[in-house]
């Protein structure tokens, strides 16, 4: 098996998408369908979306694809470890960390200094919203956390990449897009960013945002996994 290659770190990846950088981000449900076609809890089984997956982890242009840091010696690396299997699907050129979304993975960067880091991509700034459950962010609360105005698309919370076309031709070309929408947001990114828009794909990463304001511990519970 050829070796897992070099992953920056999370403050390196988070501080180059705010220099401008878009980011597309695997999580195991994204690499098991770069894998193979199969279903995951959000997103059926598809074989164009599986392509263009494991097509972005060879080449995504100028976006920066974020892959778990298996090398991180986070609370979930034993999980992680078991992923050694993906560098077949990777190619021998930096990644970014897929953990800049996922302090419960990198509790590292539950802290003061990142977490302005990541407002600084709304703050006193115009964005559009892509997403399509509540449990991430929402643009009410990006509107509470300091973003000028949001302009917020909805679209389906399962199997969304039945509606790639559609959704992809709705968000347009923003100045910067965040993307909370699985799989699919994984290829907007990429699509995006070939369009001149910063796109940033943030995953779940506003579910620990609110967790932050709450004073709740930084760890998925049972009702987060739940996909409505």
């Amino acid at each position: 098996m050829k070796p897992y290659p070099r992953v920056l770190s999370e403050f390196d990846t988070m501080r180059a998408v705010v220099g401008g950088r878009s980011l597309s981000r695997y999580g195991d449900g994204e690499l098991r369908q770069a894998d193979r076609v199969c279903n995951i809890k959000p997103q059926v089984a598809d074989a164009a979306l599986t392509a263009r997956l494991r097509a972005i982890l060879l080449d995504s242009g100028a976006c920066l694809v974020g892959i778990p840091n298996i090398h991180d010696p986070g609370p979930k690396a034993v999980h992680w470890n078991t992923y050694q299997w993906a560098s077949k699907l990777l190619a021998d050129r930096p990644y970014g960390s897929a953990f800049v979304t996922r302090p419960d993975s990198a509790p590292w960067i539950n802290d003061d200094a990142y977490w302005t880091l990541v407002q600084s991509l709304w703050l006193n700034k115009s964005v559009t919203l892509v997403r399509g459950q509540q449990k991430s962010f929402t643009a009410d609360v990006l509107l509470e956390a300091g973003a000028s105005e949001v302009r917020e698309i909805l679209a389906p919370v399962r199997d969304a990449w039945a509606n790639y076309a559609e959704i992809l031709a709705e968000i347009g070309t923003p100045e910067t897009a965040l993307l909370c929408l699985g799989p699919t947001a994984t290829v907007l990114a990429v699509d995006l960013c070939a369009k001149g828009v910063h796109a940033v794909d943030l995953g779940h990463l506003g579910m620990f945002w609110k967790k932050r304001l709450r004073g709740l511990p930084m760890w998925v519970t049972p009702d987060d996994k739940a996909v409505a």
